[in-house]
Formats: C-alpha cells, structure tokens, sequence
C-alpha cells in the first residue's frame, strides 16, 4: 500500500512538472521579473466518490448557486462578459482548472470561486499571457476566494482555480469572471 502511494505521488509532481496537473490552457513560460503560478503539493491517500450524474447534476448547480450569492455580495452591477460563462469542474486535491479569459483595457474584474461541501480550501490566480506572471489573487485558507483586477490594456489572461483541500474527491468547484457595468466592484 505504502509503494502504491508512494509511486501516484512521484507521478503527481511529475505530471505537475510538465504542467499537466490540471485542466485547460497550459501555463505560459514566467518570464524574468513575474511573479511565478504556485505550485501544488499533492495529497496521497484521499477518499475517491463515486458520484453519479444525478449528484454531479446536484452539485453544479449548488456551485451556480454559491457563485450567485458570491457575486452579490462582492461585485453587486457586475455582470458575465459577453460570452463568459461559468467554469464547474470536478477536481482532484492538489490540480487545478485554467481557462482563458478576455479581458478590457480599464474595466474592473471580479473572479470569484466556490466549491462543494467536502472541499475547504479553493484559491484563483490571475495568470498574463504576455509575461506567465500571476497579476492578482486569493490564496487565503477559505473555500470562496475573490480577486479584483482592473487592467491596464486589452489582453488575454488565464484564470486559474486551485483545488487546494478536499476531503472525499473528486470535489466540485466553479469560477465566474465579472466585470463591472457601471462602478468598481466593492
């Protein structure tokens, strides 16, 4: 049993080391001066769920609604951009999910995350294609994390949710980039 575990963690820090140890865009190369992405410790021996499309069905739509109460709370007149839609995954301790996300010149941005009841710990980083540097982020201990940016120029970002602790996997996460309609977000 020890050598089993032992052999799915050196396969997870290898994955992860090729940048595969999640979903989505693969990270650009950090350039000299940019904050780097974390990194991910993986957590052997996590209880594995069978979860039927009757409790996935459930579960998203438990995330949606998180995401909703969220966006009400910190970024009341913000809306989906166009064509934004929110990201619900199934996610493994210690991986994460990436998509890209368009972005204006002078538009403030909220991105906020949830995930499900046997998850404690989710984080997001924002991620600038152009440098791999992360721009902004919530890396606090907390299962709703919510970062704020407002950026200089028109560009494409990756927006990256971190399944940090989770007790019985997959757990189920989600994400939602706002931007602001009318003033900044709170």
């Amino acid at each position: 049993m020890m050598r089993r575990m032992m052999l799915a963690a050196m396969a997870a820090l290898s994955l992860a080391a090729c940048n595969q140890g999640g979903t989505g865009p693969s990270l650009p190369p950090v350039q000299a001066g940019a904050q780097a992405p974390s990194t991910q410790t993986p957590q052997p021996g996590v209880q594995q769920a069978n979860v039927t499309d009757e409790v996935r069905q459930q579960l998203i739509t438990n995330i949606g609604q998180q995401l909703d109460q969220l966006a009400q709370n910190f970024a009341a007149g913000s809306a989906p951009p166009q064509g934004a839609t929110d990201e619900v995954v199934p996610m493994q301790p210690a991986t994460d999910h990436r998509w890209n996300v368009t972005m204006t010149a002078n538009t403030a941005y909220t991105i906020i995350g949830a995930c499900d009841g046997d998850c404690t710990n989710v984080d997001i980083e924002l991620i600038d294609t152009q440098t791999g540097g992360v721009v902004a982020s919530d890396m606090l201990p907390d299962d709703y994390p919510v970062v704020n940016f407002t950026p200089t120029a028109n560009g494409t970002y990756i927006a990256r949710l971190l399944m940090q602790t989770c007790t019985m996997a997959p757990c189920y996460a989600g994400g939602r980039v706002l931007a602001a309609t009318g003033a900044a977000p709170k």
